[in-house]
């Protein structure tokens, strides 16, 4: 097919789907909105036909409403006059023909005279109604299901029997549907003497569909007893009322769930637009329903002279849209088939053609200019080109130096855990790499590492990275096959694609820092010496004076002729400074004990009570007082227990350092969001602003020369940075410094 016939093709298409969809969607939003407002007429119908339901009712309730404050009827009841009831009832007959029954009950339901029937003594409860009238005095009006042997006493039972066709075969439903209006009536002493009672039989009663039609010509009505039409409008094909059709099971469902019905459905073999309400009797039963509906050919026919119209329409602009793209391509193809025949030529190795630009400036004119400027640019790009590859192998030449010369062991990694790229580093000998060839390609990259602690959930831990596209480090310790513990700093992380998150390769780097954990134990170990030297300097005056007080008793002893008495004395006194000297060496020696770092739950507030009488005696004789402000019921978190005694003896030693005059010292514990935190704050001079950012700088300090090494809270903040936490410090010069230290509850 040539670009001209393409040119056709694309043009109908383009014209021809965009008619068809907007003919498709004007059809069906046209239908939509006629849908819509039919079903919106037809429930603004149902209210209508609710109001007309209803009125009877509303009519008889008004008037009964005014007979119970009548005297003559109250006097009446109350004596039981059958006759005189009687003849009042007939009266309310001419009055109101269309109502079935008039009945006058006791104040326990039992009838006393009634229009239809001469007896009495009928017990009229409709499913509890007239109790519930007379019981709160109130009128009530309600749509009930009477039972045929009432119908029948009342002698209105042929009116209510209805002929239905279902299923099963054909049986009369005899039961009526029946709205009731039962209004108390008092006596002279405000005490219920019977009701009276007034219901209109809606079986074969066409009252409100008809009612409804002639307001609004055109409206069918029904009124269901269970799933039975027992009044309607709705005619069949030969013009008959539907009475004794049932509702469809499914429209049933609906309605019995209280929800009642919108939508379309089948009723008589014909299809209508339909709205059902439930009717409720006075128990809240559902026990019928009301429908209101249009025949849906109705919409139908509509909706056909809606695709007519569109239909027409498309058709025209089809026809239209043909004989201009045929114009349209001719003046297209003509000069594109001229720059085709030269491109061609060029294709063949000759960049010396020319295209030749139209006299007139359109897009074609445009793409004869390109053409030649991509002949002329093909001719000055092949010597670029060719310079370019030169500097690409040169670039990667470098990079890979620069890879090899990395002093770490490096592997590149795919999903599939194969190796596709490595350093020199990785194949010289080292205990990581348990490759002997240059040649790593295609290794499993888990398989092929020496130390067992290093495959360890490796893989897991790298089709994480994979997963959130998120770098991981770790420190892990490995033995190597000679014996020696060494230390590695592994780092993964991804390559990621460019396409969010996902990573295509991940890269594994893995750094021998043996030698650096040794400095580190080195420093931490210096750095507690130097506090115990501090700790020990302000406890040698404490000892001093038991020692000096035990010397003296022994003089005494040596050159005095003591008493018994006095000698027990001296005895005590000897073993109570003793006991002092021994307890404070005790504290002492057990902070200055080297321990390997290890985790366990510690209580924070239990270890700070143990680490501040090291302090007492560094205070001892000066105007300084040490506070506790430990928080109640905090839980016991995981730390190394000696890592952070050394932080507290370094933060408040500082603190001791700093104060003068009447110093304050204060340590306190809390929660502060999802961090434990430990604050140490004093009063003293303060930390210049200048010198604030470099407090936690290795060897740097303020301190006289001997005085310290500048590496406690360098080291401390490594200790806790290591515990997944964090260290802050707030100061002001003459004001005191704060230093808060904040360690993960859930570490």
């Amino acid at each position: 097919m040539n670009i001209g016939s393409k040119l056709i093709l694309s043009f109908l298409l383009v014209t021809l789907l965009p008619t068809i969809l907007l003919a498709i969607l004007t059809t069906a939003i046209i239908s939509s909105s006629k849908k819509d407002d039919a079903q919106e007429t037809i429930n603004n119908n149902l209210k209508a036909a609710w109001m007309q339901y209803y009125a009877r009712a509303y009519q008889m309730q008004y008037g009964m409403l005014q007979a119970s404050t009548e005297v003559y009827i109250k006097d009446a009841i109350a004596k039981r006059d059958k006759e005189f009831l009687r003849g009042q009832l007939n009266l309310w007959k001419n009055h109101r023909p269309y109502v079935d029954l008039w009945a006058i009950v006791d104040s326990g339901a039992n009838t006393i005279a009634s229009n239809n029937t001469r007896a009495s003594g009928i017990k009229l409860s409709f499913n509890g109604l007239v109790e519930k009238a007379l019981k709160k005095k109130t009128s009530f009006i309600s749509t009930e299901i009477v039972p045929y042997e009432i119908l029948k006493e009342e002698g209105i039972d042929k009116g209510a029997i209805v002929p239905v066709a279902s299923e099963k075969g054909e049986y009369e439903l005899k039961d009526g549907m029946m709205l009731l209006v039962v209004t108390p009536v008092t006596d002279r002493n405000d005490n219920v003497a019977g009701a009276i009672v007034s219901g209109d039989l809606i079986n074969n009663d066409a009252f409100v569909s008809d009612a409804l039609a002639d307001s609004i010509p055109g409206s069918l009505v029904t009124i269901a007893l269970n799933d039975v039409q027992i009044a309607t409008n709705v005619l069949n094909d030969v013009g008959e009322r539907t009475i004794g059709h049932l509702i469809p099971k499914d429209v049933l469902v609906e309605i019995n769930s209280k929800n009642g019905f919108r939508g379309e459905t089948s009723i008589a073999h014909r299809y209508y637009i339909t709205a059902f309400d439930p009717i409720i009797n006075s128990d809240g039963s559902i026990i019928g329903s009301l429908f209101v509906g249009v025949p849906k050919e109705k919409f139908v026919e509509l909706q056909y002279k809606n695709i007519k119209a569109v239909t027409t329409i498309a058709l025209a602009g089809l026809f239209l849209a043909t004989g201009v793209a045929y114009l349209i391509t001719y003046m297209i193809t003509r000069p594109i088939k001229s720059l085709t025949k030269k491109a061609q030529l060029v294709s063949a190795g000759n960049l010396d053609i020319r295209a030749g630009v139209p006299e007139w400036n359109d897009e074609i004119a445009e793409l004869a200019r390109t053409f030649d400027m991509m002949v002329r640019n093909l001719r000055d790009n092949e010597e670029r080109i060719s310079q370019s590859q030169i500097h690409l192998r040169q670039q990667k030449n470098l990079i890979e130096s620069i890879i090899n010369s990395l002093p770490y062991c490096l592997y590149v990694r795919e999903m599939n855990i194969s190796i596709v790229a490595w350093n020199r580093h990785s194949i010289e000998p080292c205990p990581v790499c348990n490759s002997s060839s240059e040649d790593c390609s295609n290794f499993n990259f888990i398989a092929h590492l020496t130390s067992p602690e290093l495959k360890r959930g490796l893989d897991r831990l790298i089709d994480g990275v994979f997963d959130t596209g998120e770098a991981k480090g770790l420190e892990q310790k490995i033995t190597t096959k000679d014996g020696r513990d060494l230390y590695l700093s592994t780092s993964i992380f991804p390559i990621l694609s460019g396409k969010g998150r996902e990573a295509d390769y991940v890269v594994w780097m893995a750094e021998d820092i043996t030698k650096k954990k040794d400095l580190e134990a080195s420093i931490l170990s210096s750095e507690k010496l130097a506090a115990v030297g501090q700790l020990a300097a302000g406890l040698a005056h404490e000892i001093n004076n038991p020692l000096g007080g035990i010397l003296n008793c022994f003089y005494n002893f040596k050159k005095m002729r003591l008493t018994d008495e006095r000698k027990q004395e001296y005895l005590d006194f000897m073993e109570d400074g003793i006991k002092r000297v021994q307890n404070i060496v005790r504290q002492l020696l057990d902070f200055s004990q080297q321990h390997a770092p290890e985790l366990s739950l510690t209580d924070i507030n239990g270890m700070i009570e143990g680490i501040i009488p090291l302090f007492v005696h560094s205070i001892k004789g000066r105007d300084v007082r040490l506070v506790k402000n430990l928080g109640q019921g905090l839980p016991s978190i995981l730390v190394d227990k000696h890592q952070i005694e050394q932080i507290l003896v370094n933060l408040i030693l500082n603190a001791v350092q700093a104060v003068e005059g009447e110093g304050l010292i204060e340590v306190s514990t809390r929660f502060e969001g999802s961090w434990y935190c430990i604050e140490v704050s004093d009063n003293g001079c303060g930390i210049p602003p200048e010198n604030l950012p470099r407090v936690f700088d290795p060897f740097f300090t303020t301190k006289g020369v001997g005085m310290g090494t500048g590496l406690g809270l360098s080291v401390s903040r490594g200790i806790i940075e290591r515990h997944k936490g964090k260290i802050e410090v707030e100061s002001h010069m003459g004001k005191g410094t704060v230093f808060k230290v904040f360690l993960p509850i859930n570490a």
